[in-house]
């Protein structure tokens, strides 16, 4: 089953190499015509759209800021005791952090000044 399957894909592999070979390649050239094509009009300046009035702009404003209020209605928002406790933890990481960056920093400079001289 395998040696078949094997046998069919370099069969269509030769097909395609053969009537690429007989074509001259003119397929891809066929191919390349519509890119180019489409980067012709891609460079023209595209049709500039008509301003919308100021009631138009107010309207979509309002829109948003009401999508807006909407989604921060969904929000999770930590309690008073949360938000102590976060923001506690997030200082005593940085604090450590901190602190084993300067241990290393140290012990690097040592270490250099120890090779230098």
């Amino acid at each position: 089953m395998a040696v078949q399957k094997k046998t069919l894909k370099k069969a269509s592999a030769a097909k395609e190499t053969a009537a690429t070979n007989e074509t001259g390649g003119a397929e891809n050239k066929k191919d390349a015509a519509p890119k180019d094509a489409a980067k012709a009009a891609a460079k023209k300046e595209p049709a500039k759209a008509p301003k919308a009035s100021f009631s138009e702009r107010i309207g979509s404003v309002s829109k948003y800021l009401r999508g807006v209020q909407n989604e921060l209605k969904k929000v999770h928002w930590p309690s008073r005791k949360e938000l102590v406790t976060y923001t506690a933890v997030v200082l005593t990481s940085v604090a450590v952090l901190a602190v084993v960056i300067w241990v290393v920093d140290s012990l690097l400079s040592l270490g250099v000044k120890g090779i230098i001289s």
